[in-house]
């Protein structure tokens, strides 16, 4: 969970579902920190390859393309 006591996935649909297009950039960033935490846990702890592992590199994926798309002006 980050700091704020919400998970990665919390986190991931906020700013998937973010309309505000100012408050965006901010919601990815506090997704991605998120989930780049939680990877770091799987990868230190030997976590074996797992849906979540595959589900982080997905939603990182994604999030670099919403803030490609959703921050152009």
């Amino acid at each position: 969970m980050s700091d704020t006591g919400r998970s990665w996935p919390e986190l991931y649909r906020q700013a998937i579902l973010e309309s505000d297009r100012g408050r965006l950039p901010a919601r990815i960033d506090e997704a991605s920190e998120a989930i780049r935490h939680r990877a770091r846990e799987l990868w230190y702890g030997g976590s074996p390859e797992t849906r979540e592992r595959r589900d982080l590199d997905a939603a990182l994926r994604f999030l670099g393309l919403l803030r490609m798309v959703g921050t152009d002006k």
